[in-house]
């Protein structure tokens, strides 16, 4: 007989961790957009209905990352994890500007509700990060890491800001509840970015990064996963609204036979 050996054992759990966190966030996300799209249609109106599409494509960033880490893990292409790794720079660029746009969205107290920024700075700022990206995916991979890198940092800073902002601001209504089920998943990511940083210049900090990946990486997705119930137990409580048998016209005490 033959001695297990549990180098090979602990290579093929960590692997399949790995597979199964991917799974996490691509299953989160893809349930989350559906969410999505039923709060712009049914539940957000005006102003807050037009901004949400910056959060899909921040969904849709994730939901690329877990299923190109699928692809890459399971065939061990190098493509597939380059697209992960710009699928997060993009998750967190798009999650700052949805969190930027929703704080400038509603009125409230008598603010205007602009941004000081012109209308086109966005669209800059994201023709910036795609052209830096690719460019260094065609012609320059070795520096595609270092880009990804910067942008992790500065979108994960900004998205951390503007999400406390629209808490603070818009406190009472769905995009501040949208927004505070949505705060511990960009957290957790921006641990994990952390991690991953800290491994690539620390000696020997790889066991901790792995570890501190997986937990982030199932954190996220379990956070996204609960923002889309949120999402819809608002949506339960559009309905209820309508309910006709809660209605009353005389206050609680009154009673129809």
């Amino acid at each position: 007989m033959f001695a297990p050996s549990f180098t090979s054992d602990a290579a093929a759990a960590l692997a399949t961790t790995q597979v199964l966190a991917h799974l996490v966030i691509a299953v989160a996300a893809g349930i989350l957009l559906v969410y999505l799209y039923a709060y712009a249609e049914y539940v957000a109106v005006g102003a807050a209905r037009k901004r949400v599409w910056y959060l899909a494509i921040a969904i849709g960033a994730a939901f690329l990352y877990g299923s190109s880490g699928v692809v890459a893990l399971w065939s061990g292409a190098r493509w597939p994890a380059v697209f992960s790794e710009g699928a997060t720079l993009f998750f967190i660029l798009f999650m700052a500007l949805g969190f930027r746009s929703m704080y400038f969205s509603c009125r409230r107290g008598g603010e205007t509700g602009e941004s000081p920024l012109p209308s086109w700075a966005d669209y800059l700022i994201i023709v910036a990060f795609i052209v830096a990206w690719w460019t260094g995916f065609l012609f320059a991979q070795r520096w595609t890491y270092f880009v990804v890198s910067i942008g992790w940092v500065l979108a994960s800073a900004w998205a951390l800001w503007y999400a406390v902002l629209v808490v603070r601001r818009h406190e009472g209504t769905s995009i501040a509840a949208l927004t505070r089920h949505l705060f511990p998943a960009v957290l957790a990511f921006t641990v994990t970015v952390i991690a991953d940083l800290v491994g690539g210049t620390v000696q020997g900090a790889a066991p901790i990064v792995q570890a501190t990946w997986i937990v982030g990486t199932v954190l996220v997705g379990a956070f996204l996963f609960t923002t889309a119930v949120a999402i819809r137990q608002q949506g339960g409580e559009v309905e209820r609204m309508y309910d006709w048998t809660t209605w009353r016209e005389g206050g609680r005490e009154e009673r129809t036979e």
